[in-house]
């Protein structure tokens, strides 16, 4: 596997992504972003359309576009066929062959068919660049971190800059505020409010301290989550370092980074939930 699509296929992993989910979110067909990852260039249409696949994927997953671009190869240009060598004839040769030119083109006239009336089809046009709109996001209170399809555009309030349309995932983060999350039409500029629901207070220190029947989640670095509860989702998200995230068990823990999360369990120490960089789901019971 070549560097571009090792780079996106970590970041789409570490984003907890199937390929499936990200081509939904694309509106693109599964089998682009898999030569995309595999880099079966030879798999995928004119270089144009790909630059613009490519481009939108890396967006996707919160990369840089420019260096992802800047490693797909471009397609070499083919090189003129040779001109073919002129063979000296004879004069008589050439006569006779300039002969019997006539006498087909004689039986031609004679012969031929009815002329038949060709209708030239028009190209089909290239596909639409996606429309941007521009995004404004107020909260209250403000200072939440707002997040579109998972790609941090920065903290209430918030004017973004024009973002591509379409039906994207918003999702707003606040220490002490539940999360909120929906998905929006981004089909023209849009203003957004929200109001932030505060989470329930914590227990008393001797109750945390005990821990029974608890798991505690430490971000000691940055590390996508997802928590679940048979089968209903309690959290997903980029949590901020140094958070601390307790559920009752059972959970399934999900991380996209999982060096980063030290887990406590009844009030046991157990270290990292795993190695960096590599994603990892855990259950526990």
């Amino acid at each position: 596997m070549c560097e571009l699509g090792e780079r996106l296929r970590r970041a789409r992993e570490e984003r907890g992504l199937s390929l499936k989910e990200a081509a939904s979110r694309l509106a693109l067909k599964v089998q682009v972003l898999e030569a995309l990852e595999a880099c079966r260039f030879d798999r995928l249409p004119e270089p144009p359309l790909v630059r613009g696949y490519l481009r939108r994927y890396a967006l996707l997953l919160g990369l840089d576009p420019e260096p992802l671009l800047a490693l797909y190869p471009a397609p070499p240009s083919p090189l003129p066929p040779p001109r073919p060598r002129r063979a000296r004839r004879p004069l008589g040769l050439f006569l006779v062959l300039l002969a019997l030119l006539a006498l087909g083109y004689g039986a031609y006239r004679l012969l031929r068919p009815a002329p038949v009336q060709v209708v030239e089809v028009a190209p089909a046009p290239a596909p639409k660049a996606p429309e941007r709109h521009s995004l404004r996001v107020v909260s209250d209170p403000p200072g939440a971190r707002v997040y579109l399809d998972g790609f941090y555009l920065g903290q209430t309030p918030l004017q973004s800059p024009p973002v591509e349309g379409g039906r994207r995932v918003l999702r707003l983060e606040l220490p002490g505020y539940a999360p909120l999350e929906e998905e929006v039409l981004l089909d023209r500029p849009l203003a957004l409010s929200y109001r932030l629901k505060p989470l329930p207070e914590a227990p008393p220190p001797q109750a945390a301290a005990a821990g029974k029947g608890r798991l505690v989640l430490r971000l000691e670095g940055r590390s996508w989550l997802r928590v679940t509860q048979g089968g209903k989702r309690l959290y997903e998200g980029i949590p901020e370092v140094g958070a601390e995230l307790a559920f009752d068990l059972p959970v399934e823990v999900r991380a996209g980074n999982p060096a980063a999360v030290r887990v406590v369990l009844e009030g046991e120490d157990l270290g990292p939930l795993g190695e960096p960089g590599k994603p990892l789901t855990r259950s526990f019971p």
